[in-house]
């Protein structure tokens, strides 16, 4: 596994909680890190390999969505920041 970090991004996961007797809303922020061989999003791998694809919809000072196409499913993450840079670096890996 390489361990050289060539970009991150920074995405918000936002979850739904059931407990006893009432629903919350769990959002926290965190990185997605892009390697040579992989793509890393707290604690879980996605093979460069096996990413088909990430697009976006983003607009400035606007909550925007982030799309990760692996061969899993299609993973979305909101995004406050525009992840043109990450995606170009990930375009650059994929492509060696």
């Amino acid at each position: 596994m390489e361990n050289n970090l060539l970009a991150t991004q920074p995405i918000t996961h936002i979850e739904q909680k059931i407990g006893a007797i009432e629903k919350h809303t769990v959002k926290y922020d965190t990185d997605m890190q892009l390697f040579y061989d992989r793509i890393d999003i707290d604690g879980h791998s996605y093979p460069i390999e096996k990413v088909f694809d990430i697009s976006y919809r983003y607009q400035p000072n606007e909550v925007g969505f982030l799309y990760l196409h692996t061969a899993q499913g299609v993973r979305s993450f909101f995004i406050s920041s525009n992840p043109e840079p990450f995606i170009a670096a990930f375009r650059e890996v994929e492509q060696k």
